[in-house]
């Protein structure tokens, strides 16, 4: 990669960070099922959840469909990203993501440490805010998205579009400015 921001340097095989969001949606009021799925107890009010990936220079490059609001984020780990994913690849996530086992062979995942112990260690502290440090751009990336009032919430009458309507708004927070000013710029790229 050609640009990096400089708190990825740290993380030269970076590609993806990845984190969930939820939206607000309407009460489904027909179907007890529906309104049972969507209900977020996180949120403490009815969502639909998607799955955004962020590339190192603040760009969003995956948008999932938008699913009921009480799936965890694990449900998310079988979606296409870790299968377009090459060997050396990097992917960073929060904790709910535990890849390791379904990633493609030389692709790695870096995630916070949990807490074993009653206490972090200075090692472990440092590794939190390195990634934080990261997954801050995709926190911006997300808050970019839901600026747009037509997701704002999801009335029952916009729910088979929702989705659609969901991923156009990723595009167009792709066509405003840049998310990170600073960039390590690679000067010395071989040409192809």
């Amino acid at each position: 990669m050609t640009c990096m921001p400089d708190s990825f340097h740290t993380f030269p095989g970076e590609r993806i960070t990845l984190d969930c969001t939820e939206i607000q949606c309407a009460v489904p009021r027909q179907n007890m099922y529906q309104q049972s799925a969507t209900y977020s107890h996180y949120k403490q009010r009815n969502s639909f959840k998607a799955l955004i990936g962020v590339a190192p220079n603040g760009a969003i490059t995956f948008v999932s469909d938008l699913y009921p609001g009480s799936l965890s984020d694990r449900h998310f780990l079988h979606s296409k990203v870790p299968y377009q994913m090459k060997p050396g690849d990097l992917i960073l996530a929060d904790k709910g993501f535990l890849l390791h086992d379904i990633l493609p062979q030389g692709v790695s995942v870096n995630i916070p440490p949990f807490l074993s112990k009653p206490q972090f260690t200075r090692e472990q502290v440092q590794e939190t805010t390195r990634i934080a440090r990261v997954r801050m751009y995709v926190e911006r990336a997300i808050q970019r998205l839901k600026v747009f009032k037509i997701i704002s919430f999801i009335p029952a009458s916009y729910r088979s579009k929702a989705t659609k309507v969901f991923q156009f708004c990723a595009c167009l927070a792709n066509l405003q400015n840049a998310v990170i000013k600073n960039v390590i710029v690679n000067l010395d790229v071989q040409r192809q």
